[in-house]
């Protein structure tokens, strides 16, 4: 059997009274693209810390590649690559010079450069200075950084946040690329619509402790209803009739638009009746967050805890 690219064994960390990661296992097999979710707060980061040796574990074990983060450090980090959080340089250098200076720490011959700006598409902008990117452009420079070591393993956290459409497309892009030569990805989210599209298998995590595990297509036939957005032109006529509808619940609304969550399939029912009511929609959006999983996933963990009690 294959060794595991990263293998995570009941870490815990607290932080004064506060767990902030409570006996979490985590086994990534090697090739895969592995799914990290959980809210803000959920213990997304301080684990990828602790991955990364950056921050240390109470207790439990973590291995790259069979050998041990905390005994083999600097071999087992060799290997693998980070970006945490969003992309930091120096603005008013160019892309190629701020890989130039991180080479130079690691004594990366200059040719990787030249590769890692190809790879993530960046070479025609590489003797543009940073300032002038685009978030998701810089982005994709905090990419190209985290390869300059030829990783097998790389660790991702949240590299679509503050992107807009065309940006997270561009990621999602880039990920399934290096996916495909073979590279290892870890990558954590709180976007459940993100992760769906580019990973095999992924955990949820809340509060430091392990909500659901498993195959991403599995996971996701889990959820019994959809959440969507709504935008019509008589607000409180559409509320009115999702207010009445056994299937179908007013979540949130926010000026024209209506957050609405509702049964599989049900969404060309509501629009029907939105449309026969005379009410005009300009647009329809499903969006599942994280948060909203989590509610559906925690409600009939409540129901099923009443039921047995």
């Amino acid at each position: 059997m294959s060794t595991p690219a990263l293998e995570i064994h009941n870490i815990c960390k607290s932080y004064g009274k506060r767990k902030v990661v409570d006996n979490l296992s985590i086994c990534v097999n090697k090739g895969e693209v592995y799914g990290f979710l959980g809210p803000n707060g959920a213990g997304k980061s301080t684990t990828i810390r602790i991955i990364l040796s950056l921050t240390k574990a109470d207790s439990g074990v973590v291995k790259i590649f069979g050998q041990s983060v905390s005994e083999y450090k600097e071999k087992t980090l060799i290997h693998t690559g980070a970006m945490i959080e969003k992309a930091d340089f120096y603005l008013n250098l160019t892309a190629e010079q701020n890989l130039k200076m991180l080479a130079s720490m690691t004594k990366t011959p200059s040719k990787r450069i030249d590769e890692v700006l190809d790879i993530v598409g960046l070479e025609s902008r590489r003797m543009d200075k940073v300032k002038k990117y685009s978030q998701g452009m810089k982005q994709r420079l905090g990419i190209a950084q985290s390869l300059l070591n030829y990783p097998k393993l790389l660790v991702l956290d949240e590299p679509t946040n503050g992107l807009d459409p065309g940006g997270m497309k561009e990621i999602r892009d880039l990920i399934l690329k290096l996916s495909n030569e073979g590279i290892t990805i870890f990558i954590s989210s709180h976007l459940l619509s993100e992760v769906e599209k580019i990973c095999t298998s992924m955990m949820i995590i809340k509060n430091g402790v392990v909500i659901r595990e498993g195959n991403v297509k599995g996971l996701i036939s889990e959820i019994s209803d959809i959440y969507f957005t709504i935008s019509v032109n008589q607000v409180d006529k559409a509320q009115t009739i999702i207010k009445n509808l056994s299937f179908a619940k007013l979540v949130n609304t926010d000026g024209e638009y209506l957050q609405i969550t509702s049964e599989k399939d049900r969404i060309s029912d509501i629009i029907k009746i939105f449309v026969d009511q005379g009410i005009q929609i300009k647009s329809v959006i499903p969006n599942m967050t994280l948060e909203d999983y989590f509610l559906t996933i925690t409600e009939e963990n409540s129901k099923g805890n009443n039921s047995r009690s």
